[in-house]
């Protein structure tokens, strides 16, 4: 049940009718980070949905943690009136179920390459401990060992928008919906 007030008719897009009325000069902004994130985002798939999936996590959000991009990016950016084909869903080979499912516990599973540890680790940091992140030289030099300085900037801008957005729907009560189905082309926020 949401937090805030949602009208009886628009029960079947919380998340929309929040965007469009409540605060809109605020919550749009939000809403264009995170279709941008999707559209345009240079990350290869499983990056991306390592460190979408940690933050799921992290933040709560029930939505955000069924989400998943290969399948359901299409049809959020298509109910948006945007090219289905064209976003971070079309960069390499989706992740199987167990990826999503061993994500909590990505230090002791074997599943994950470097590359996916180091985004999932910079994920979590960024998350909960993001003054220690910004100073540990050790971490960095594993990192950009690993990926561009363009692949962490690209991360840490999706991280910051899957932080908001996942805690912006989880807060207010919109991932608890039952309306909040993944693949709707309502145009909702996508899940973190």
């Amino acid at each position: 049940m949401p937090n805030v007030t949602i009208p009886e008719a628009h029960a079947d897009d919380p998340i929309g009718y929040a965007i469009e009325n409540i605060r809109p000069e605020l919550t749009g902004p939000l809403y264009d980070l995170s279709k941008a994130v999707y559209q345009k985002s240079k990350l290869p798939l499983r990056e991306f949905e390592a460190v979408r999936a940690r933050i799921a996590l992290i933040n709560g959000c029930q939505l955000c943690q069924r989400f998943r991009s290969i399948s359901d990016v299409p049809a959020y950016l298509a109910g948006l009136g945007e090219d289905p084909e064209v976003g971070v869903h079309t960069h390499g080979p989706a992740p199987e179920e167990e990826f999503y499912l061993n994500i909590a516990d990505w230090r002791d599973s074997p599943i994950y390459s470097e590359r996916e540890r180091i985004a999932i680790e910079f994920a979590e940091r960024f998350s909960e401990a993001p003054d220690a992140l910004g100073y540990d030289a050790r971490f960095w030099d594993r990192a950009k060992a690993q990926f561009s300085e363009d692949e962490l900037y690209d991360m840490t801008i999706a991280v910051a928008c899957f932080v908001a957005t996942g805690r912006f729907v989880h807060v207010l009560g919109f991932d608890g919906t039952v309306a909040c189905e993944i693949g709707d082309s309502a145009p909702q926020m996508a899940a973190e």
